[in-house]
């Protein structure tokens, strides 16, 4: 496993439905602590006992609501734009040229402490020094918390509260709603203006991208990243934001196998021709300029056309930090032809 490809394996939503929660008691891992740090906005005051049942149906039962948050950073950001404010965040924040990562969203990175950038890069004497009360991070189906090295993550969970978030084979709508309920539970407050205003703006931007797919009537589009041996072909039956795309109406084209990526040699390039492509944004997957390296990329309909958009499939997860992702798709089907491909 790789922090390019999420676990290969079906995700089976009966199962994750029925869990029953387990419930984890960690009578001291998330006092409120007097020391130096930012805590989570608007903690509800009087020091009352704080619950969360997350993704794997574990519930965490505290004796006060966690103050200092450690996430990855796309959990990260999206506490971020609620108003939450974690003290350290792992996971790709910044590219190699410096530039903010689109997966640390609105963060401002000079307030939070990132304890690792790459895979497999988790410092835990770091963490031990932030002296966090929770870790937040995402599930890929069945997978350990994401970005939380195996060899670690024991260690982890005896010293922390830790709360997974699905983000596999179910729609990211569901993913923003999860991430907004476990913001408000740790005191940001989601009437406030900011946050309604964000919705708002979300529940247009979908609207936009609804009609621009009304617009584009079969319009075929996929989704991929890249690296120098291999295309990978995002599947739209595991991808959260494909499924969601597919449920407002777009066409997806399905990928063969039943993983989360079809993996494909560059003399395959070709095997799901689509009208509209979306590449990988994030920093581990090759740009469009190192794309164009590969004739056989070179020759595909949508990159002939001129066709290719940004594909954000880790995002900031809240509606602040959603909405520009729809905008920028709409914007992109609207401007597309929808008969690139016969």
């Amino acid at each position: 496993m790789s922090a390019f490809e999420p676990r290969p394996t079906r995700f089976d939503r009966r199962r994750f439905l029925a869990t029953g929660p387990a419930v984890v008691l960690l009578a001291n891992a998330g006092t409120a602590r007097a020391q130096a740090g930012t805590p989570a906005a608007g903690s509800p005051v009087g020091g009352g006992k704080w619950t969360f049942t997350d993704d794997r149906g574990v519930t965490t039962v505290l004796p006060a609501p966690p103050e200092r948050v450690v996430a990855q950073v796309s959990a990260a950001a999206a506490l971020w734009d609620y108003g939450v404010r974690p003290v350290g965040i792992f996971g790709p924040s910044q590219r190699e040229d410096g530039t903010q990562d689109p997966q640390s969203g609105n963060m401002d990175l000079a307030e939070v402490v990132s304890i690792g950038e790459i895979w497999g890069d988790f410092d835990l004497e770091e963490f031990v020094a932030l002296e966090p009360d929770l870790l937040v991070s995402q599930l890929y189906a069945d997978s350990p918390l994401w970005y939380v090295p195996e060899e670690v993550a024991e260690t982890v969970a005896g010293l922390v509260a830790t709360v997974g978030i699905q983000v596999q084979g179910v729609s990211i709508r569901r993913v923003l709603e999860r991430f907004a309920e476990l913001a408000g539970d740790l005191g940001a407050d989601l009437d406030s203006s900011a946050n309604v205003a964000a919705r708002e703006e979300f529940l247009a931007a979908e609207d936009d991208l609804r009609a621009a797919i009304v617009e584009k009537p079969g319009l075929s589009v996929i989704a991929v990243a890249g690296d120098h041996d291999t295309l990978y072909v995002a599947n739209p039956e595991f991808a959260k934001d494909l499924i969601y795309f597919r449920e407002l109406g777009l066409d997806v084209v399905p990928v063969d196998g039943d993983e989360f990526w079809d993996a494909l040699s560059w003399e395959q390039a070709n095997k799901y021709p689509a009208d509209l492509i979306l590449n990988d944004a994030r920093t581990q997957s090759l740009t469009l300029e190192q794309l164009s390296e590969f004739e056989t990329w070179r020759a595909l309909p949508a990159v002939v056309a001129g066709q290719v958009a940004g594909w954000y499939p880790e995002p900031s997860y809240s509606y602040l930090g959603y909405a520009p992702v729809l905008r920028e798709l709409a914007a992109a089907i609207h401007a597309a032809d929808a008969s690139v491909v016969p």
